[in-house]
């Protein structure tokens, strides 16, 4: 038992300012009614069984972060992203509802302002084969990017979709190379595109 840690949870000798409830002391040695430590001052401390329980500090210290936190944090590594030119056109992770997304729009504008990046609200989620439509369809995010040439083409591209769809001509091919165009507007390369749309395939069980 000795080198293994302790955590105090309850404190027999109320006059001792050698040790209090919540620290964490590693055992000398033990004896039959407890453990031996030394406190932070060196003096050695006899402690009763009932005044500790075993303690793993295994990710102690470790934070939760929180998800409104960490998709900000997301948000901020795209536009700083956009803003390098390093892409084009980037996008949030996908919100459930209209009001989840706008919940970030005061910081989503000060990330903007910071960087000199535009954004832009999508109500209507672009589902093409590049990402999982069952992770996607329904879904709020924001578009970053620089210039509004960015934005047009994405719009453009949508618009396409749409009128191929709605006269039968959206075939197989025409699904692939849509997605293909959407996945060079945000800037990944052909192997990571058809990766992507390979992983999209097996989500949505086409595959």
């Amino acid at each position: 038992m000795s080198g293994q840690k302790i955590r105090i949870v309850k404190k027999n000798d109320e006059y001792s300012m050698e040790y209090q409830v919540g620290d964490i002391f590693t055992i000398d040695s033990t004896w039959y009614g407890g453990v031996n430590v030394t406190s932070r001052t060196g003096i050695p401390l006899s402690l009763d069984k009932e005044e500790y329980e075993p303690w793993e500090d295994e990710g102690a210290g470790e934070r939760e972060v929180d998800r409104y936190s960490y998709e900000l944090g997301v948000m901020d590594v795209f536009c700083e992203m956009t803003a390098a030119g390093v892409k084009k056109l980037a996008m949030s992770h996908p919100c459930d509802t209209r009001q989840e997304r706008d919940a970030y729009l005061p910081q989503v504008k000060r990330l903007c302002a910071r960087y000199r990046v535009k954004y832009y609200p999508e109500d209507e989620a672009f589902i093409t084969d590049l990402f999982p439509a069952v992770a996607n369809r329904g879904k709020y995010n924001f578009l970053f990017y620089r210039t509004d040439e960015v934005l047009q083409e994405y719009l453009r591209l949508k618009e396409e979709q749409r009128r191929l769809q709605e006269n039968g001509g959206y075939t197989r091919q025409k699904s692939y190379e849509t997605a293909c165009a959407f996945g060079r507007l945000l800037s990944y390369p052909q192997e990571g595109i058809d990766r992507l749309i390979q992983k999209a395939a097996e989500a949505d069980g086409k595959e």
